[in-house]
């Protein structure tokens, strides 16, 4: 089976705003969390308050050097994880696959819950 090479950029570019958001997320737990203020981290990082703020809206996708910047700041370390989810199907059948939030019609099941 071949994939477009649109269909291939257009995976990428969801994975990428999938991977903005959840970095946002844990940004702004990580503010929120330490009391440090947009200015303050901007400071930190040598980074402006916009970029800072895109980046706890998600609209800007960290490079790995901006991310270790991000967690050297706050005294943390990255973790890169492929892990695997429980996936049920509307049948009720269960199975265990990569990771991946491209099927809007899965649900996730953790720690024993749907």
């Amino acid at each position: 089976m071949k994939i477009s090479r649109r269909r291939l950029d257009a995976r990428a570019a969801t994975d990428n705003n999938s991977v903005a958001k959840e970095c946002a997320r844990k940004l702004l737990e990580l503010r929120a969390g330490t009391g440090v203020t947009q200015k303050e981290l901007a400071a930190r990082l040598r980074m402006t308050e916009s970029m800072i703020s895109r980046l706890e809206r998600g609209d800007h996708f960290p490079s790995l050097k901006t991310l270790c910047r991000i967690a050297d700041a706050f005294g943390r370390r990255i973790e890169i994880v492929f892990h695997e989810h429980e996936h049920e199907h509307a049948d009720g059948t269960r199975h265990k696959h990569p990771h991946s939030h491209r099927d809007p019609a899965h649900r996730h099941i953790h720690e024993g819950k749907k």
